[in-house]
Order: C-alpha cells, then structure tokens, then sequence
C-alpha cells in the first residue's frame, strides 16, 4: 500500500463524512410544550395536540435543522484578521490565537453533531379518548468524535507525550441517512393520567460507523523513538463501490455510473429502497397530579437498523511502526538526497499497516433521548414550564435544560420564549410561534434565536418550521368529547 492510496482512503472516509454531515434529529425543546403544533407529538407520543385533526403538508410540514458541538464557539475557530478586512482560521499565522487556552476548553472526548429531518407525510386524528397518528420521514443523523490528544499533538507536537501514550481511539464518526414510517397511539387513561406509544418501522439509505470503544489507536514517545498502533474498523454500507489492489486490499471507493450520471429511473430506485430494515419505539406518560400541574416523561427512538452485508464494506486497519529517525550522513556526504531519507520512512510506515476490507452485516442504535418535563399553569392562556434532555449517540451523553413561558392570547395564536443551558452554553434564548389553526396554521421554533445576536459565542444552532391543515382546534369543541367524524366534519 503506497502513500497515493492511504491519502484515497482518507479522501474518501473525509467526503463520505462531509456528505452525510452537512445536513445528526435532535428536536427543538422549546417545541416541548407547545401543544398547538402536532408535531411536539414526536417527543412525547402521550401528548395529543388541541386540535381534533391535523394533516401535514408533504415536506414543508417540518423542516428540522440542528448542528452544534460540546465545547467550541465559533470565535474559537474563526476569528477577524488583525490587519485585514478577512476572516482567518486559529490556524492562520497571523492569527492571535493562545494555544493553551484553546486545548482547555476541550474535554478529553470531544464531538461535533449534526441533525436533518422532513416529513414527507404526516397525519394524526382523535376518536373519543383516543389519539392516533401517523407519519412518513427522512432522517440523517451524524456524530463526529475527536480526542483532545490529537489537538495537543497538532497544535503542540509531541512533547508532551514523551514516556507516555497520546491516546486517538476516540476518532469516532456515526452518520445515518435513513427513513421512518410511525404510527402513533395515545390514550387518555383519565383526566389526570395519558400514555402514549409510537411504533417505527425504519429502512437505512447509507451509513458510515466507527465506535472508538471498539477501536485503539495510540502514538507512544520514548527519548529516541516513536511508535504508533492502530486496531480500529469503519463500518460503511452505501451505493458507493470498494475497490482493491492487487494484493486484494481496500484501496479506495468509486462512484456507479448511475449516480455519476444521476440517472434518474435509477436514483429513484435508491430512494425508494426498502433494504436495510430496523425497528424503533417511541414511549410516553403524561401525569397532572392537581389541577394546574402537569408532569411528563417520553423516551424516544430505542430503536436500530441491520445494515446488510450486500451493501456493506468493513475496512480494517491494523498494524504498528516504530519511527527511530532518517539517517542523514549520506545527505551530508552529498551522496544522494533528502528526499530518499524521507521517501524511505513513508515507505516503511505505508507498508507496516495493512487496510483490508470485508462485507458482514452490522447493527447501529438511533441515539435515544429521554425527556422528563413539568409545567405548571398560571391561567388557562399562559403557563411555565421545565425541561430535562438526556440524549445518548456514538456512546456520548449530551445533557440540556430548558426553562419556557407559553402565552396563548387568542385563537389562532400562540408563542413561547424558553431558556436553555446545553452544549456548555448560557446563552440560549430560544423562540416560538404558531401563526392560525383551522384550517391552515404555520409555525416557526428555534431553541436559539439569540445566534443572531451573539452567534460567535454560540455552539450550537436549531431551527424548526413547517406548515399543518387543521380542524376542530376550538377548546369548547374538544371538550365536548364527541367523536372525530363528528366534532369535525
């Protein structure tokens, strides 16, 4: 394995993950509590929203955008050219950038996220005590993890490392593109107690894995040397083609002429394939101990998809290299040159790994959240709520807490303002409107809006909208409890 091939490799794991990344679904806590959008249905199947039936306009009906990260704000990585009209990188020379101060914000684990979905269809209507619902979803999720060693090593050098491992094994990456059919079933026990259960059949588009706890990848420095070990797999199952070498190791993907030509009787066919299947549950309780108290705990997507070894490719690193240093006494001598001293090390590191690949079916989880919330009511048109968000993805733990007041002055209107503290911020102020409700109601939510103000300190960014066909939304009707059908239409 030459060097041209380790930089295809890298290439190509680097695109795979750009792909996937640009667009991992986290939804908007301020949403939480928002009953007049349907869709807040989605965090806790034990809720039914106010109106007695809803329809989701195909695809605009939720649009859901969410990116971020657990340490870095922007003005960490991207900062104004002392000089210059220009934005440069903490990398940049020019840049005023304090080394120690940067790696001091990072944790030993660090990771960046990145979340997408739409609603290609969505429904939902209410029959007595009864609330059942439907939808049709495109999901892409992606988690990208990173060692705080790997920034000391390039930021530092090794120094720091001497007598002692640099420990990489958490490079991790977890991006899944993939599509959800749920139906949804909630249940008003009484008037103090819901439950509530959403069942999902789940289908994977694409996937590139690569759990650090299952890998090891460690640089360890003496006085005199430098030894590096690696024992880590990527887990990948996409259209794209694995190609080999002569020696039948991984070498590099390749695009089909399908998709380099967007043949479009084909890229339908992938679209619309119902290959790679899993399973997912969403569960939820709704509890109001006294009247103006409302207490509440969901737990959603537990759930995993079986990527088919047909699609599949493993590729297997593995292999050590000792580095002792280039013997320049030729170069002295004048003998021969530089170059062939360092053409000869990357020689002996190329062919001291080995990259192989193979095809076996793997598993991938979803990234459970569970939410624990409780409301109290000031009036029948405002109340205050709180909001816990534990979220697990690529063995990460990303905790959140949300505080909201929600107003509802008149019909066909209805707004929140919430305060969150997540992803090591204190500064996100989150917004929310919903703009009519029979027949037609618009809605727009974000759990920091305020990254408008101060978006360089902020690590993270949500934004949700989507539009609904509603009926029978007045409180009056509902509590008549008539059926669907009638209440309605």
């Amino acid at each position: 394995m030459n060097l041209n091939q380790i930089k295809k490799i890298f290439l190509s794991i680097t695109i795979s993950a750009l792909f996937w990344g640009n667009t991992m679904a986290q939804d908007s806590q301020t949403l939480y509590y928002m009953n007049r959008v349907p869709q807040a249905t989605m965090m806790n199947p034990a809720m039914q929203p106010a109106c007695n039936f809803f329809f989701g306009l195909p695809v605009v009906s939720s649009l859901q955008l969410d990116v971020g990260n657990n340490r870095l704000s922007l003005t960490d990585v991207i900062m104004q050219h002392p000089t210059q009209d220009s934005l440069i990188t903490f990398l940049h020379p020019a840049a005023e950038f304090n080394t120690t101060d940067f790696l001091n914000k990072l944790d030993d684990n660090n990771f960046f996220y990145e979340d997408f979905r739409t609603d290609l269809l969505s429904f939902g209507f209410r029959l007595n005590t009864w609330y059942f619902s439907f939808n049709l979803s495109e999901r892409l999720s992606t988690s990208i993890n990173y060692p705080k060693d790997l920034m000391s090593l390039i930021l530092e050098g090794n120094s720091q490392f001497v007598n002692t491992n640099a420990d990489l094994a958490y490079l991790g990456i977890n991006s899944t593109f993939y599509r959800e059919y749920g139906l949804g079933i909630s249940k008003e026990i009484n008037q103090t107690l819901s439950v509530g259960i959403r069942a999902k059949v789940l289908f994977g588009h694409a996937n590139i894995s690569s759990d650090y706890k299952e890998n090891s990848l460690t640089m360890y420095t003496s006085r005199d040397s430098i030894y590096l070990n690696a024992d880590a797999t990527i887990n990948t199952s996409s259209p794209l083609i694995a190609t080999t070498n002569a020696d039948g190791d991984f070498e590099s993907f390749e695009i089909p002429s399908y998709l380099e030509n967007s043949q479009t009787d084909s890229l339908i066919d992938l679209a619309l394939a119902h290959t790679n299947t899993g399973l997912g549950i969403d569960l939820g309780v709704y509890y109001k101990p006294i009247d103006k108290l409302s207490l509440s705990l969901s737990i959603i997507d537990l759930g995993y998809i079986k990527w088919k070894k047909e699609d599949v490719t493993n590729i297997d690193l593995k292999g050590n290299y000792s580095f002792t240093g280039i013997d320049v006494s030729n170069e002295i001598g004048g003998s021969d040159t530089l170059d062939s001293g360092f053409d000869t090390m990357l020689d002996s590191l190329t062919n001291s790994f080995t990259v192989s690949n193979n095809s076996e079916s793997y598993t991938t989880g979803l990234g459970a959240k569970i939410y624990v919330g409780g409301s109290y009511a000031l009036s029948k048109k405002f109340d205050v709520g709180f909001l816990s968000r534990t979220y697990f993805y690529n063995s990460n733990i990303n905790q959140a807490f949300t505080f909201s007041a929600n107003v509802r002055p008149i019909n066909g209107l209805s707004a929140s303002l919430s305060y969150s503290i997540m992803n090591g911020t204190y500064n996100n102020i989150g917004f929310g409107l919903v703009l009519g409700g029979a027949p037609l109601q618009l809605y727009i939510i974000s759990d920091n809006a305020s990254a408008a103000l101060w978006g360089h300190k902020t690590s993270s960014f949500n934004f949700r909208f989507g539009m609904n066909i509603a009926f029978g939304c007045r409180q009056k009707t509902k509590s008549k409890d008539k059926p669907m059908l009638k209440s309605v239409f």
